[in-house]
C-alpha cells in the first residue's frame, strides 16, 4: 500500500510540475525575503525584531503551505488544478494557517529553551533525562501535527477539530505516521539536490495528502463493516481491494510515459 502512495505521489508531482515549481519558488522567495527584512529591521535598531521576524516567517510559510495543500488535495483526488487556484486559496486559509504557525512556533521556542536549560544548566543525569523527554515529546507532536495541513485541506474543519483528528489518526496509525514522517525526510533530502525546487514543500504536501486520502479508505471500510469489533479484526484491512480503483485510474505509468508521454500506448 505504501509503495503505491510513493508511486502516486511521484506521478502527481510530475503531472503538476509547473504548479510544484512555482509554489516551491514562492516558498524560497518568502524565506529569503523574510531573512533580508529581518536584517534590514535589525540594523535599524528596533527591539524584539528576531522574535517578530521569526513569527512572521513561520506565519507566511504556513499560509503558503495551507494554500498549496488545497491544490494538493485536488491533485491527490485525480482532479486538475491551475496555478491561479493557489492564489485564490490564500484568503481562505489565513486564519487557521497563522494559528497553526503560532502554535508550532511556540512549541519550537519552548522546546529549544527547555532543552538548552536542562542540558547546560542542570548538569546531571536528571537534566539529560529531561532534555531527552522534551525531544521525545517533540517527536510525538511532529508525528501527530504532520496530519494537520492535509486534514484541514481535505475536510475544512475548524482548528480545534483538526487538532483533535491529528492525534486520533496518529495514535490509531503510529506505524503509518512514522513511515510518512520518514518519507518526508527522504523528500527533504532529495530537495537539497534540486536546490529546493523539487520536490520540496509542495511535493511533501502532495505526498501527505495522498497518504491521508488512502488512509481515509480504512475508516470508510470500518464504518461499512461495524461487525469488526476486536483490534485484530480492525487491523485486517483489505488494502489492495480498497486501492484497486486508484491503481486502475493511475495506470502502470512506465518510465517512458514520463519522458515521452505521446509515445505511450
Amino acid at each position: 500500500m505504501f509503495s503505491f502512495i510513493i508511486k502516486k505521489s511521484f506521478c502527481d508531482g510530475w503531472d503538476n510540475l509547473l504548479s510544484l515549481v512555482i509554489s516551491n519558488f514562492i516558498f524560497m522567495f518568502i524565506g529569503l525575503g523574510t531573512i533580508l527584512l529581518n536584517y534590514v529591521v535589525s540594523q535599524a535598531g528596533f527591539v524584539f525584531t528576531d522574535i517578530l521576524m521569526y513569527f512572521l516567517f513561520v506565519s507566511v510559510l504556513s499560509i503558503i503551505a495551507f494554500a498549496y495543500s488545497e491544490l494538493a488535495v485536488k491533485i491527490a483526488d485525480f482532479r486538475s488544478v491551475r496555478v491561479t487556484d493557489f492564489f485564490k486559496a490564500i484568503p481562505k486559509v489565513i486564519k487557521d494557517a497563522v494559528l497553526f504557525a503560532v502554535m508550532c512556533g511556540m512549541i519550537f521556542m519552548i522546546s529549544i529553551i527547555g532543552i538548552m536549560y536542562y542540558f547546560t544548566q542542570v548538569k546531571s543525569v536528571t537534566g539529560l533525562f529531561l532534555s531527552a523527554m522534551i525531544l521525545w515529546i517533540d517527536l510525538f507532536l511532529i508525528l501527530a501535527l504532520q496530519w494537520f495541513i492535509p486534514l484541514h485541506a481535505m475536510f475544512h474543519n475548524n482548528f480545534r477539530k483538526c487538532l483533535k483528528k491529528c492525534f486520533i489518526i496518529f495514535l490509531d496509525n503510529f506505524g503509518f505516521s512514522l513511515a510518512v514522517f520518514l518519507y518526508n525526510i527522504v523528500l527533504s533530502v532529495i530537495s537539497v539536490f534540486f536546490l529546493g525546487f523539487l520536490p520540496s514543500c509542495a511535493g511533501i504536501l502532495i505526498a501527505d495528502c495522498n497518504a491521508l486520502r488512502i488512509l481515509i479508505y480504512k475508516y470508510d471500510y470500518l464504518e461499512e463493516h461495524p461487525e469488526l469489533k476486536t483490534p485484530a479484526e480492525r487491523k485486517r484491512i483489505p488494502w489492495e481491494e480498497l486501492i484497486y480503483e486508484d491503481r486502475e485510474t493511475l495506470g502502470p505509468r512506465r518510465l517512458k510515459s514520463f519522458i515521452f508521454p505521446w509515445k505511450e500506448d
